[in-house]
């Protein structure tokens, strides 16, 4: 059985990654064909075109370093610590919650209940029928 509370996690997967964000309620943007997924920690109406311009938004980007991804900050972001920590937090439980959720069905495993604990925590229950030949 997994338990995650906290995580150190690789990014390698662009598409969980990217979902991941989406779910947490942050907008990104891709540069160079999703080598850069660009996120904007404090929210602007504006998203730059590209983390290499000279800003003052707070942003994190994800830059692909062959088999995972780096995270990119610009100093500005870095007065914003407690944001950058909490997002990167949530980022990292539900990027393992996922990737391990894709990884199980990959495999063949279903998903077959959902129990909640008392603490409010899910416990997903998976299963895997093998045929054998006798």
């Amino acid at each position: 059985m997994s338990h995650y509370t906290s995580i150190k996690t690789k990014y390698t997967n662009p598409n969980v990654l990217k979902k991941v964000i989406n779910k947490l309620g942050y907008p990104y943007v891709e540069h160079n064909n999703n080598n850069i997924i660009e996120v904007p920690v404090i929210f602007s109406k504006n998203l730059k075109s590209s983390i290499y311009e000279n800003s003052y938004q707070n942003y994190l980007a994800f830059k692909s370093n062959n088999l995972s991804y780096d995270i990119v900050t610009d100093s500005q972001s870095w007065t914003q610590k407690e944001i950058i920590s909490n997002f990167l937090k949530k980022l990292e439980l539900n990027y393992s919650y996922s990737e391990t959720i894709n990884q199980a069905l990959d495999l063949g495993f279903v998903r077959s209940k959902v129990l909640t604990t008392n603490n409010n925590n899910n416990r997903f229950v998976f299963q895997r029928c093998v045929e054998v030949k006798r």
